[in-house]
């Protein structure tokens, strides 16, 4: 009898449950509660229910940002950079491949590319990953679009005058020649 009278009192609850993903930062936490009431709960405890819900979940979101605070703080500052595994290895085939993509964005000839190359004092035969690499962030530098120039601000209604004055006009319309 125990075991039925349990599942009928189960049965006269109600739960909700309600989910939170808080971005921190470049992190997300997420914050679960449930309310669990008799169906026949009255508007005040529902309302108690509720507003313990949002004070803890308050709580546990404030003590999240804590902890994400302190081990962002244990972190270092400055990210690592990254390192060649042997800069002192012959350029990679994928370095190679990445002069040549670049030389045709320049437009340059075999002998325009050799020319830069001995200015920075670089043997595209013997060239190592360190130096290539140099060589790439050089290359990539000219190959890169030029910065438009700065524009003169002109009035608003001169812009508008210019617009006008350019602006196309049909002089063999008439007032009925409109398109159905």
């Amino acid at each position: 009898m125990s075991t039925s009278r349990t599942l009928t009192d189960q049965a006269r609850l109600i739960s909700r449950t309600y989910r939170a993903a808080i971005r921190l930062g470049e992190d997300f936490v997420t914050l679960e509660e449930t309310i669990t009431l008799s169906i026949d709960a009255t508007e005040d405890e529902i309302g108690q229910a509720v507003d313990l819900g949002w004070r803890i979940f308050a709580v546990q979101r404030a003590a999240a940002e804590e902890q994400i605070s302190e081990i962002r703080a244990g972190m270092p500052a400055v990210l690592p950079q990254i390192r060649m595994r042997d800069p002192d290895a012959p350029a990679s085939d994928n370095q190679r491949n990445y002069i040549a993509t670049l030389q045709s964005k320049l437009a340059w000839t075999s002998e325009q590319l050799a020319t830069y190359a001995e200015e920075q004092s670089v043997d595209l035969v013997t060239m190592t990953k360190a130096q290539a690499s140099t060589f790439i962030d050089g290359l990539k530098a000219l190959a890169a679009p030029p910065a438009e120039p700065v524009r003169q601000a002109r009035p608003a209604a001169e812009q508008r005058r210019g617009a006008i004055g350019r602006a196309p006009v049909a002089t063999d319309q008439g007032k009925g020649d409109l398109p159905l």
